[in-house]
């Protein structure tokens, strides 16, 4: 498998890939993940490989794997797979500069992966050709066990409404949307405190943060959370917040989803499918939108607790129909020539 960014670290694909190389191994297939720095370069990439000799290689991001994807194909026979993870797919694809390198990495692949048939229908209207070769296989999540909470290490009261988001200091995600929202919410909600968790990727947007915190004691952040913690940051939280322009299926969302927590979401296609307005999720598109919708949930608990609730109900039963894990063997066996009737049915 190929991760754009550093295997150990807490990006959506990194964790993605680690969590498809467990379940993999728990079904007694071996996988190797390569990530940053070696991924970035392809003599890296190719001795890795031919080391490995695999049946199948799994990119996960076309445009930001594409030389490794490239590097993959003059070392090795093997059948690739690019599993498309949201920005390449939403954004990327209509960026001139960079739609001739996601077409490269497609037109390489032997198999493509997109999360649903949404995303799957903005795939075939760009190119009709690719449609025997594109499968849907939503994407999977695990949330380990909170053993307790992260209050205490960020001096936050116990009775303290706090705003958790997991997000990366990149500008698609927009981290920092919500802060001026927050500070004008807070007349209203005394003791409001905002935990964030997020690798500094966009210098300019780490600086931004680093200027709120140095002027609000109620702003928290930490640029890594181990994702074995991720149970325990999430329940330090009353409520999660996510703010991105655009996601595929992000896994923070279902993280907090599986930790039962009320979501206020940006109102975007991403978000949209995977909790429904009003049942498993709120909606904000601007700041009055967003305010309302922080004081309801904040002004209701009970309500707000069971928001989260039908939101962890839905993304269990999601993730135990969609099994993840042995639709990617099932496809990868299907192009590596050992199960070829097995491609998920209905989805190429």
């Amino acid at each position: 498998m190929l991760t754009p960014f550093a295997a150990a670290g807490a990006t959506g694909n990194s964790v993605a890939a680690r969590r498809l190389a467990a379940g993999f191994a728990a079904r007694a297939a071996e996988a190797q993940v390569l990530g940053a720095p070696e991924v970035e370069h392809e003599a890296a990439v190719a001795a890795a490989v031919r080391s490995f000799d695999p049946d199948a290689v799994l990119a996960l991001h076309a445009y930001r794997c594409a030389p490794a994807i490239a590097a993959c194909r003059r070392a090795s026979p093997a059948p690739i797979a690019v599993s498309l993870r949201g920005t390449d797919l939403n954004e990327m694809l209509d960026d001139p500069a960079r739609l001739p390198v996601i077409e490269g990495s497609l037109d390489q692949a032997a198999g493509i992966v997109v999360w649903n048939e949404p995303a799957r229908e903005r795939l075939l209207r760009h190119r009709p050709d690719w449609a025997a070769k594109t499968a849907v296989i939503p994407n999977g999540a695990f949330l380990p066990p909170a053993r307790g909470d992260l209050r205490a290490r960020f001096g936050i009261g116990r009775a303290a409404p706090v705003f958790v988001a997991i997000a990366g200091l990149r500008e698609v995600k927009r981290p920092l949307l919500v802060l001026p929202w927050l500070e004008a919410l807070r007349a209203d909600v005394p003791g409001l405190q905002w935990l964030h968790t997020g690798a500094a990727i966009d210098p300019a947007i780490a600086a931004e943060l680093r200027r709120w915190q140095a002027r609000a004691d109620w702003v928290h952040h930490v640029d890594h959370v181990p994702h074995e913690q991720i149970g325990d940051f999430l329940a330090s939280g009353t409520l999660f917040v996510a703010a991105s322009r655009s996601e595929g299926m992000p896994h923070a969302v279902r993280e907090a989803m599986l930790a039962g927590l009320p979501l206020l979401l940006s109102d975007i296609p991403g978000h949209r499918a995977l909790a429904r307005d009003g049942d498993e999720a709120l909606f904000f598109t601007g700041e009055a939108a967003f305010r309302a919708a922080a004081h309801w949930l904040l002004g209701q608990p009970e309500a707000a607790r069971a928001m989260g609730a039908a939101a962890r109900s839905r993304a269990e039963r999601e993730l135990v129909d969609a099994d993840e894990v042995g639709a990617y063997l099932r496809f990868l066996q299907s192009l590596a020539g050992r199960d070829p009737s097995a491609r998920p049915r209905g989805r190429s």
